[in-house]
């Protein structure tokens, strides 16, 4: 853990930043510090003074401490380590959050890691280089132990904060999390095949992630309420590296789970548009018609969706997510109290189902 009078430093940055935003030069005095941080006047000190060798503030004898006349040295970068390849994640998110941002006065600097706790780790040590204002993950896989929590808890206790996207490591606690209502999003994909007229039905959700769980557990109810038939059997998982797989155009996943499915399933829920336009993939070359003999639909609605797949998929509004990741990461950097709801499903409905 680092020493407190590092945490406290980094958390006055946030300070300086809204100071000098409001156009005020003088910093507080030591006892208000100590006050606000709850600490002794020996510890603000060696905070303050790690912010003069940074060159951010000065002090004058007699007079107090002020910022420094080059603002620019504070830091104004947000990193974005994105478990996802830059060209899945929703192009129109990245732009519109480095737009929203950047209207904060505030940089994003993105790293993806393709669901890899290698280079999640390799990603986190290269953004404590840039000295970030925070850092904001999607978790590669958050059910299973995660080598890098260590790493992210000695970022936060050096005062950087930890915002998620989606999803969050439960081990790194009181962490903002901006979510989606995954359970849901899955009864509303089942009411959908069930005004289709699906009768049995059958699903590919990944089984690391907390987020195919909850869609899991909501196809589970819904399929309850609707009374559409269920039987585990029709349900398959996959881990992040079976998607990895997947992707990369192996399909042999793929061909195990239609040989295990009942021939008489007529739709299958997708755990997001990547598997989907795979499986669509798959099913053309083999002959199973889609939607005729077995409708296919997901969750994201990200490009995949919108092409010649044509997948009926669940969305969000791009600008709801945006603003409210930009108001988690301010609210975090600035020590704000932030509690955003769920972000709701929307249905899209295409060809595929």
């Amino acid at each position: 853990m680092a020493d407190k009078y590092l945490q406290i430093a980094y958390k006055m940055e946030s300070d300086l930043r809204r100071m000098r935003a409001d156009g005020i030069n003088k910093l507080p005095t030591e006892e208000s510090f100590c006050e606000k941080y709850s600490c002794s006047r020996q510890t603000i000190r060696a905070a303050l003074n790690v912010l003069v060798e940074k060159g951010l503030i000065i002090k004058k004898r007699g007079s107090g401490s002020y910022i420094a006349d080059d603002s620019t040295k504070l830091h104004n970068t947000i990193v974005f380590i994105t478990s996802d390849r830059f060209e899945y994640v929703k192009p129109e998110f990245i732009s519109g959050l480095k737009s929203s941002l950047k209207e904060n006065r505030f940089e994003l600097v993105c790293y993806g890691t393709d669901c890899s706790f290698a280079k999640e780790r390799k990603a986190l040590e290269e953004a404590m280089g840039l000295s970030p204002a925070a850092i904001l993950i999607e978790p590669s896989s958050n059910i299973i132990p995660n080598p890098n929590i260590a790493l992210i808890e000695d970022i936060r206790h050096k005062g950087i904060p930890v915002v998620y996207l989606y999803s969050s490591y439960k081990e790194t606690k009181d962490c903002l999390c901006i979510e989606e209502d995954d359970y849901q999003g899955a009864i509303k994909l089942v009411s959908h095949l069930k005004e289709k007229g699906h009768k049995k039905t059958c699903c590919i959700f990944r089984c690391d992630d907390s987020r195919g769980l909850a869609r899991y557990k909501g196809y589970i109810e819904a399929c309850k309420e609707f009374g559409i038939s269920f039987d585990e059997h029709n349900a398959f998982f996959i881990t992040s590296r079976d998607r990895n797989k997947i992707v990369k155009g192996d399909n042999e996943i793929l061909h195990t789970f239609i040989n295990e499915i009942d021939p008489d399933c007529t739709a299958v829920i997708c755990h997001n548009d990547e598997i989907a336009y795979r499986l669509i993939q798959l099913l053309e070359r083999i002959g199973i018609s889609v939607p005729k003999d077995l409708a296919v639909v997901s969750f994201e609605n990200s490009y995949y969706s919108s092409g010649p797949a044509n997948i009926t998929s669940l969305g969000h509004s791009e600008k709801e997510l945006v603003n409210k990741t930009t108001e988690a990461v301010i609210s975090a950097i600035e020590h704000k109290s932030y509690s955003p709801e769920p972000i709701k499903w929307k249905l899209h409905v295409r060809n595929s189902g």
